[in-house]
């Protein structure tokens, strides 16, 4: 009669040794199959995953020269809108300066024609006048420069003054026409004129 050997626990030696061997055979084919799926799945992940995303963090060259190309491109298009508001800007500046140079010239016809400006002569000096220009005396002594169509106009000794006839003081005179009328002072005089006017 054969009798089975226990040791001190009881244990079969037969029946751990066979334990022994099926063991590591149940293991094997789970953990082979959890390995090809993980292995599936990093493939999978890497082939599908975007360049440079958060499922494929590795960024490869072209990925790295097309957001290069997109940023020169953001930068290139606003330097030009930058450069082309400066343009407009700069023909703006120009074209209100031009404004502001008429309008200061106009400024000062206006004043020209409304306002008595006090100008003073040496002797020998002449003011030569354009037509429609005021001139008072007020102190010194001027002969009239007349034209061949007549002199200056006395409006307040209501007569034509002629060539080399002596200016009255405090008289209101008009020139005319644009034709090279005006005063000659013999000595240093002062006058009040109104309009356009030369001193030579």
């Amino acid at each position: 009669m054969f009798v089975r050997r226990k040791n001190l626990f009881g244990t079969n030696f037969k029946e751990v040794y066979s334990l022994k061997k099926i063991r590591p055979r149940k293991f094997i084919v789970p953990i082979f199959v959890l390995l090809l799926l993980l292995l599936t799945f990093t493939v999978a992940n890497a082939v599908f995953s975007d360049p440079g995303s958060q499922n494929d963090p590795i960024v490869t060259l072209s990925f790295v020269e097309q957001r290069i190309e997109q940023i020169k491109y953001y930068i290139d298009e606003k330097t030009s809108y930058i450069y082309s508001n400066i343009n407009d800007n700069i023909s703006e500046i120009e074209r209100l300066t031009n404004e502001n140079i008429e309008l200061s010239a106009q400024i000062e016809q206006l004043e020209n024609k409304t306002n008595l400006k006090v100008v003073e002569l040496k002797a020998g000096q002449s003011l030569i006048c354009e037509a429609g220009t005021e001139i008072i005396l007020r102190g010194g002594k001027v002969i009239a420069i007349a034209s061949e169509l007549g002199g200056l106009s006395d409006v307040t000794g209501a007569r034509d003054i002629k060539m080399y006839e002596e200016v009255p003081p405090n008289h209101l005179l008009i020139v005319p026409r644009s034709d090279g009328r005006g005063v000659t002072a013999m000595v240093d005089a002062i006058l009040m004129v109104r309009g356009k006017y030369e001193v030579k």
